[in-house]
């Protein structure tokens, strides 16, 4: 994040292309790893969109920034199941994170459960 750049981790409303929570796409996860991902989310951890971490790490495993956003699947997905996680929750309050801005239209799952059982590899 730079000095002059708003903190805005929560502008991502819709899906991207890649989006692993799109429910118009063949799914790319293996079931452990969709299930980790929903229980992590559940536990109140963040779940970022991969075109927003930095991936110039050794060995190439995707780091959070400053400049990092929420990944607007998972939100999505979240507040379709009627969860909000810690974050979420932070976020409204701070005035960070609107879910009445999602695209709620979206094409992704109604459920992390929903989304972790598509995951069959």
């Amino acid at each position: 994040m730079t000095a002059d750049a708003p903190f805005r981790p929560f502008a991502l409303k819709r899906p991207c292309g890649g989006c692993p929570f799109r429910s118009d796409r063949t799914p790319f996860l293996d079931r452990d790893r969709g299930r980790e991902i929903a229980d992590s989310l559940h536990a109140d951890a963040s779940f970022h969109c991969y075109k927003t971490i930095s991936y110039e790490a050794e060995g190439g495993t995707g780091e959070v920034t400053p400049d990092s956003k929420h990944c607007a699947g998972a939100l999505i997905t979240m507040e379709r199941e009627g969860f909000a996680n810690q974050m979420m929750r932070i976020g409204e309050r701070l005035g960070f994170n609107n879910p009445a801005d999602l695209a709620m239209d979206a094409p992704v799952h109604d459920s992390l459960d929903a989304w972790v059982a598509t995951h069959d590899r």
